[in-house]
Protein backbone atom coordinates (compact mmCIF):
# COMPACT_ATOMS: atom_id res chain seq x y z
CA UNK A 1 0.00 0.00 0.00
CA UNK A 2 1.22 3.83 -0.27
CA UNK A 3 2.79 5.27 2.04
CA UNK A 4 3.33 8.75 3.33
CA UNK A 5 6.16 10.78 2.18
CA UNK A 6 8.73 11.50 3.79
CA UNK A 7 8.87 15.21 3.22
CA UNK A 8 5.45 15.97 5.32
CA UNK A 9 6.74 17.45 8.24
CA UNK A 10 7.65 15.41 11.70
CA UNK A 11 4.94 18.14 13.45
CA UNK A 12 2.11 17.65 10.75
CA UNK A 13 2.78 13.72 11.04
CA UNK A 14 2.35 13.87 14.85
CA UNK A 15 -0.91 15.91 14.99
CA UNK A 16 -1.83 13.24 12.47
CA UNK A 17 -1.39 10.17 14.68
CA UNK A 18 -3.19 12.27 17.09
CA UNK A 19 -6.34 12.92 15.21
CA UNK A 20 -6.36 9.20 14.05
CA UNK A 21 -5.70 7.73 17.11
CA UNK A 22 -9.07 9.96 18.52
CA UNK A 23 -10.83 8.88 15.65
CA UNK A 24 -10.17 5.22 16.30
CA UNK A 25 -11.19 5.72 19.72
CA UNK A 26 -14.71 7.49 19.20
CA UNK A 27 -15.24 4.73 16.75
CA UNK A 28 -16.34 2.72 18.98
CA UNK A 29 -19.82 4.87 19.16
CA UNK A 30 -21.64 5.22 15.76
CA UNK A 31 -22.27 8.24 14.37
CA UNK A 32 -19.98 10.96 12.54
CA UNK A 33 -16.20 10.43 14.03
CA UNK A 34 -14.57 14.28 12.78
CA UNK A 35 -10.91 14.67 13.02
CA UNK A 36 -10.39 18.08 14.44
CA UNK A 37 -8.92 20.89 12.83
CA UNK A 38 -5.48 19.49 11.14
CA UNK A 39 -4.07 21.95 8.42
CA UNK A 40 -1.53 19.49 6.69
CA UNK A 41 0.49 20.95 3.54
CA UNK A 42 1.50 18.26 1.45
CA UNK A 43 4.81 19.47 0.02
CA UNK A 44 5.09 19.29 -4.07
CA UNK A 45 6.78 16.12 -5.00
CA UNK A 46 4.65 14.38 -2.34
CA UNK A 47 2.03 12.77 -0.86
CA UNK A 48 -0.33 11.81 2.07
CA UNK A 49 -1.88 8.44 2.60
CA UNK A 50 -5.01 10.19 4.53
CA UNK A 51 -6.08 6.91 7.38
CA UNK A 52 -9.91 8.49 8.12
CA UNK A 53 -10.76 5.85 10.84
CA UNK A 54 -7.24 5.27 12.03
CA UNK A 55 -6.77 1.47 11.86
CA UNK A 56 -3.73 0.19 10.99
CA UNK A 57 -4.31 0.84 6.52
CA UNK A 58 -4.39 4.49 4.66
CA UNK A 59 -7.70 5.13 3.07
CA UNK A 60 -6.74 8.01 0.16
CA UNK A 61 -4.00 9.29 -1.21
CA UNK A 62 -3.93 12.89 -1.87
CA UNK A 63 -0.84 13.50 -4.27
CA UNK A 64 0.82 17.25 -5.24
CA UNK A 65 2.80 16.05 -7.95
CA UNK A 66 4.86 18.08 -10.46
CA UNK A 67 4.76 15.93 -14.15
CA UNK A 68 6.57 17.63 -16.95
CA UNK A 69 7.29 21.12 -15.36
CA UNK A 70 3.49 21.14 -14.86
CA UNK A 71 1.95 20.93 -11.22
CA UNK A 72 -0.43 17.97 -10.58
CA UNK A 73 -3.26 17.74 -7.96
CA UNK A 74 -5.07 14.35 -7.87
CA UNK A 75 -6.41 11.47 -5.33
CA UNK A 76 -7.09 7.84 -5.40
CA UNK A 77 -8.98 5.51 -2.57
CA UNK A 78 -7.04 2.50 -1.97
CA UNK A 79 -9.08 -0.32 -1.64
CA UNK A 80 -12.08 -1.25 -3.44
CA UNK A 81 -14.87 -1.09 -3.32
CA UNK A 82 -14.44 2.57 -1.98
CA UNK A 83 -14.83 5.18 -4.82
CA UNK A 84 -14.70 9.12 -4.83
CA UNK A 85 -17.49 11.40 -5.78
CA UNK A 86 -16.16 12.19 -9.18
CA UNK A 87 -17.01 12.66 -12.98
CA UNK A 88 -15.36 11.89 -16.04
CA UNK A 89 -15.00 13.95 -19.18
CA UNK A 90 -12.75 13.95 -22.45
CA UNK A 91 -11.96 10.30 -21.33
CA UNK A 92 -10.39 11.60 -17.85
CA UNK A 93 -11.42 11.23 -14.41
CA UNK A 94 -11.59 13.86 -11.79
CA UNK A 95 -12.51 14.64 -8.56
CA UNK A 96 -15.89 16.42 -8.11
CA UNK A 97 -15.07 19.69 -5.94
CA UNK A 98 -18.06 19.98 -3.29
CA UNK A 99 -19.86 22.16 -1.45
CA UNK A 100 -20.92 21.83 2.12
CA UNK A 101 -24.21 20.23 2.57
CA UNK A 102 -23.59 17.55 -0.38
CA UNK A 103 -25.05 14.12 0.29
CA UNK A 104 -22.32 11.31 0.14
CA UNK A 105 -23.93 8.31 0.17
CA UNK A 106 -24.08 4.79 -2.56
CA UNK A 107 -26.14 6.91 -5.08
CA UNK A 108 -23.05 9.33 -5.11
CA UNK A 109 -19.98 8.13 -5.11
CA UNK A 110 -18.40 6.88 -8.22
CA UNK A 111 -18.06 6.33 -11.06
CA UNK A 112 -14.54 6.27 -10.37
CA UNK A 113 -12.06 5.42 -7.01
CA UNK A 114 -9.64 7.67 -8.61
CA UNK A 115 -9.35 10.93 -10.41
CA UNK A 116 -7.76 14.42 -11.07
CA UNK A 117 -8.04 17.03 -9.02
CA UNK A 118 -6.07 20.14 -11.24
CA UNK A 119 -3.67 19.33 -13.90
CA UNK A 120 -2.88 22.57 -15.25
CA UNK A 121 -4.18 23.05 -18.69
CA UNK A 122 -3.69 19.34 -19.95
CA UNK A 123 -7.03 18.83 -17.29
CA UNK A 124 -9.15 21.63 -18.46
CA UNK A 125 -12.13 20.45 -16.73
CA UNK A 126 -10.72 20.13 -13.14
CA UNK A 127 -12.26 21.44 -10.02
CA UNK A 128 -9.97 22.07 -7.96
CA UNK A 129 -7.50 24.47 -9.33
CA UNK A 130 -7.98 27.07 -7.32
CA UNK A 131 -10.12 25.59 -4.87
CA UNK A 132 -10.34 27.19 -1.36
CA UNK A 133 -12.00 24.70 1.44
CA UNK A 134 -13.83 22.17 -1.03
CA UNK A 135 -14.75 19.00 -0.11
CA UNK A 136 -13.29 15.64 -1.68
CA UNK A 137 -16.31 12.72 -0.93
CA UNK A 138 -15.62 9.09 -0.92
CA UNK A 139 -16.42 5.65 0.15
CA UNK A 140 -14.11 3.60 1.65
CA UNK A 141 -13.56 -0.03 3.45
CA UNK A 142 -13.34 -0.55 6.86
CA UNK A 143 -12.91 -3.93 8.98
CA UNK A 144 -17.18 -2.94 9.71
CA UNK A 145 -17.83 -2.66 6.21
CA UNK A 146 -18.04 0.35 3.34
CA UNK A 147 -17.87 4.21 4.81
CA UNK A 148 -18.86 7.17 3.54
CA UNK A 149 -16.38 10.27 4.54
CA UNK A 150 -15.16 14.08 3.31
CA UNK A 151 -12.16 15.81 3.30
CA UNK A 152 -11.69 19.49 3.46
CA UNK A 153 -9.10 20.91 0.75
CA UNK A 154 -8.01 23.99 -0.65
CA UNK A 155 -5.82 23.69 -3.55
CA UNK A 156 -4.06 26.21 -5.44
CA UNK A 157 -2.46 24.52 -8.77
CA UNK A 158 -0.12 27.09 -10.28
CA UNK A 159 1.64 27.67 -6.49
CA UNK A 160 1.64 24.26 -5.92
CA UNK A 161 -0.24 24.06 -2.58
CA UNK A 162 -2.19 21.40 -1.31
CA UNK A 163 -3.54 21.98 2.07
CA UNK A 164 -5.36 19.57 3.91
CA UNK A 165 -7.70 21.35 6.77
CA UNK A 166 -10.19 18.39 8.51
CA UNK A 167 -12.09 15.39 7.70
CA UNK A 168 -14.73 13.30 8.72
CA UNK A 169 -16.85 10.02 8.57
CA UNK A 170 -20.41 8.42 9.11
CA UNK A 171 -19.35 5.35 11.74
CA UNK A 172 -22.83 3.74 10.89
CA UNK A 173 -22.23 2.99 7.33
CA UNK A 174 -25.02 5.71 6.65
CA UNK A 175 -24.06 8.48 4.48
CA UNK A 176 -22.98 11.84 5.26
CA UNK A 177 -23.68 15.42 4.44
CA UNK A 178 -20.03 17.10 3.54
CA UNK A 179 -19.17 19.51 6.30
CA UNK A 180 -20.78 17.50 9.00
CA UNK A 181 -19.58 17.28 12.40
CA UNK A 182 -20.67 15.24 15.78
CA UNK A 183 -22.17 18.41 18.08
CA UNK A 184 -24.20 17.78 21.53
CA UNK A 185 -27.29 16.06 20.77
CA UNK A 186 -27.57 16.45 17.09
CA UNK A 187 -25.91 16.74 13.69
CA UNK A 188 -23.88 19.98 13.80
CA UNK A 189 -23.44 21.40 10.09
CA UNK A 190 -21.31 24.26 9.60
CA UNK A 191 -19.81 26.06 6.37
CA UNK A 192 -15.98 25.56 5.83
CA UNK A 193 -13.30 27.65 7.53
CA UNK A 194 -12.58 29.21 10.94
CA UNK A 195 -16.39 31.39 11.06
CA UNK A 196 -17.89 27.79 11.46
CA UNK A 197 -15.91 26.35 13.83
CA UNK A 198 -16.06 29.73 16.11
CA UNK A 199 -19.97 29.82 15.50
CA UNK A 200 -20.23 26.66 17.18
CA UNK A 201 -18.21 27.26 20.23
CA UNK A 202 -20.17 30.62 20.62
CA UNK A 203 -22.97 28.25 21.22
CA UNK A 204 -21.29 26.31 23.77
CA UNK A 205 -20.24 29.08 25.43
CA UNK A 206 -23.54 30.80 25.63
CA UNK A 207 -25.26 27.46 26.69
Amino acid sequence: MPKNDPSVSPAARAAYATAAAAAAAAGAQAGIVYSGAQDISISQFSSLNLNLDGDAYGDVLLKNYVFGGTNYQGAAVNFAPGKLVSFASGGLSYVSALSAGFSINASSVGPSFFGSMAYGNANPNAQFRNASNAFIGLSFLTGAGTRFGWVRVSVNNTAGTFTVHDWAYENSGAGIVAGAIPAPGALGLFAAGASGLGLLRGRKRAA
